[in-house]
């Protein structure tokens, strides 16, 4: 006489997990095979299957050799054509690497990369850097992510910046900091000068010099000079020119006039101008001597 009351209960409890499942279904939450778990949106799709390669064929494992060494976690390290990296424990903190390894570091992390003739790269916070080969041409290094870096060179090695810049010296340290959302900031720092390319630009940095670099959508990678440019010397920057204009001396600078198809290099910028149009070219005046200090007033005896 106990069992009616008994089957009552469980189907009571079956039709409640029915009604629970299908009020998860409406929310979204469905977990059967051939229905979505997400709610509204839905998951993105696969555009291409397989998925792509990514850079594992542009960064090839090199000849040459580096230490990555974890100072403070977090650190990843991807090793030369590995799809995924992996991470650098407290009692696993190095690792020996072919160029074409990768370095990854997240916030409050400081990793080091080291090469045997003394060269080192020390990044602080988050940032992602490339190792290169120079025997295929490329930098020793690439700054792909930076939030600050310090860079000793050895032997007369180039590094590439955010951007494209190319920076190289034979000491160091050089401080690369991204100061701002589209400025980075090189600062020398030590006792030998450094050289910085960029675009149609080459910066010599004696020690204390530091220059702010532009973050453009173009990049900042130094150009490859033409052999047909032409250079006129103005004062205190070049122009470069090539096709039919002529370039004149003007009040404060260089004045191009154009008579017919032609391209104007001058002061970080590409010009082409219509048949019969000028451009002038200055550059900015040096800043005002600073005023004199004031006497200081005579005391009477």
């Amino acid at each position: 006489m106990l069992r009616a009351p008994r089957i009552q209960s469980l189907a009571g409890r079956g039709a409640m997990a029915l009604l629970l499942v299908a009020c998860a279904s409406c929310a979204g939450y469905r977990r059967w095979p051939w229905s979505s778990t997400h709610a509204l949106p839905g998951p993105m799709e696969r555009v291409s299957d397989p998925l792509p390669r990514g850079d594992l064929d542009a960064v090839a494992p090199g000849p040459e050799d580096v230490l990555i060494v974890r100072h403070a976690d977090p650190v990843a390290v991807r090793p030369a054509g590995a799809p995924a990296p992996f991470p650098l424990s407290f009692h696993k903190n190095t690792v020996r690497a072919k160029s074409g390894a990768a370095a990854y570091g997240s916030p409050g992390s400081r990793l080091e990369v080291l090469w045997p003739n003394g060269m080192h790269v020390v990044q602080f916070g988050h940032g992602s850097g490339l190792v290169g080969s120079p025997s295929r041409g490329e930098p020793s290094y690439i700054l792909r992510q930076v939030e600050r870096a310090e860079i000793h060179f050895k032997d007369g090695e180039e590094v590439e910046l955010l951007g494209g810049g190319r920076l190289s010296s034979t000491g160091g340290p050089f401080l690369v900091s991204h100061v701002r959302e589209r400025i980075l900031r090189v600062e020398n720092r030590g006792k030998d000068a450094g050289r910085l390319a960029f675009r149609d630009e080459v910066f010599e940095l004696d020690p204390g010099m530091h220059v702010d670099l532009a973050l453009l959508s173009v990049g900042g990678a130094p150009f490859t000079p033409d052999p047909a440019l032409q250079t006129v010397q103005g004062p205190g920057f070049p122009l470069q020119h090539v096709g039919a204009v002529e370039v004149e001396s003007g009040p404060d600078g260089l004045v191009a006039r154009a008579s017919g198809t032609h391209e104007i290099h001058a002061l970080g910028v590409r010009l082409q101008l219509d048949r019969d149009e000028s451009a002038s070219f200055a550059s900015c005046p040096p800043p005002p001597p600073p005023p004199p200090p004031p006497a200081e007033p005579v005391k009477k005896p």
